[in-house]
């Protein structure tokens, strides 16, 4: 991460989808009180004009939201299990197909 040499890229992947983008970035992270899993990652697929259809995230100052949480279109954001960044990128992945993109 800009600037923090303890911080490990895990991944980082962008998809283009006509009017629609898929970005994933995740990296380790020393365990603190704001990344007790030792990771910090935001998984986004939203329109290029800006609106989002979906996100993961783990930001910590996001308020009422659990740490690991997901960003609807609706505007809700759900807490979600986090099994692992593999495991997460996975149902991101399937939710991103399920919208009518072939990600593989």
């Amino acid at each position: 991460m800009d600037g923090d040499d303890s911080a490990t890229l895990l991944i980082r992947e962008r998809e283009n989808f006509d009017e629609r983008y898929a970005e994933v970035e995740a990296w380790n992270v020393p365990e603190s009180d704001r990344y007790p899993d030792g990771v910090k990652y935001s998984f986004q697929y939203g329109e290029f004009d800006g609106d989002t259809i979906v996100r993961y995230d783990n930001f910590p100052d996001h308020p009422d939201a659990p740490h690991h949480h997901r960003h609807g279109e609706d505007g809700n954001v759900d807490g979600v299990e986090f099994d692992g960044v593999a495991a997460l990128y996975r149902r991101f992945k399937s939710e991103v197909n399920d919208h009518g993109h072939d990600w593989n």
